[in-house]
């Protein structure tokens, strides 16, 4: 998108759209999703609720149409961070920032919704598959497998990785990060406790040093010429 686009005011149904998403956004993180009626969202946006139906014909919709929101901030940001020129330890460094920022800007809201989701739409875990939130899953974790294949590409990793158990790995310990930094308020210290998830991962990932070979090669020959050495004095002796 330009920047002259993006300065373009929206029209009169995209706005009232997005006001609708915004009042539904604060109402959820605030009072909680149960507790939120369309006609107080309505209110709140300043729209009757029979104009709100004609935008979003329910609650849970409205849930959905926030988590693609956020989930389209985390990949237009990380998709923004792999066009450019970087080596892939910094790349990985600012996905995971990147993650960090956008799913902890409001954390509270974000557990909402996704518990809220997980108890209305899916009645748990056990029917995730295939829906919307596995599907805005999948349409983010490309982020990573594609970090990690161009650093293949580079010889920077082995080429031998699990990759579903790394972005597992990545992403699990962010999620576990992020609450962390939230119930701590260490937002001022993300930079730092984000690199501390990443640069063991990265280090696990490592390719062997194009050097080593010659270097182990070359103790073997020190090795062997001290055995010599101590073969030599010993039949002197």
């Amino acid at each position: 998108m330009t920047d002259v686009a993006a300065q373009r005011p929206l029209s009169r149904s995209a706005q009232r759209e997005a006001d609708i998403l915004e009042a539904a956004t604060h109402l959820f993180g605030e009072q909680g999703f149960h507790s939120v009626t369309t006609r107080k969202i309505a209110a709140s946006a300043g729209i009757s609720e029979g104009t709100l139906f004609n935008y979003f014909s329910s609650k849970n919709e409205l849930m959905r149409a926030i988590l693609e929101r956020i989930y389209e901030e985390l990949r237009e940001n990380a998709s923004a961070i792999l066009r450019e020129e970087l080596d892939s330890r910094t790349r990985l460094q600012l996905l995971a920032e990147n993650h960090i920022q956008v799913m902890s800007r409001d954390n509270a809201l974000f557990m909402r919704m996704i518990q809220a989701y997980m108890n209305v739409d899916l009645g748990g875990y056990t029917r995730i598959r295939g829906s919307v939130l596995h599907k805005l899953n999948l349409s983010y974790a490309w982020v990573f497998d594609t970090a990690v294949q161009e650093a293949q590409q580079r010889g920077e990793v082995r080429d031998d990785l699990n990759l579903s158990a790394l972005r597992d790995l990545f992403f699990g310990g962010l999620e576990y990060l992020s609450r962390t930094l939230f119930l701590h308020a260490a937002f001022d210290q993300m930079s730092e406790r984000v690199s501390s998830v990443v640069e063991p991962l990265w280090q696990s990932m490592q390719a062997l040093s194009p050097a080593l070979p010659d270097r182990l090669e070359q103790a073997c020959e020190r090795v062997e010429a001290v055995a010599r050495q101590l073969e030599q004095q010993a039949g002197k002796a």
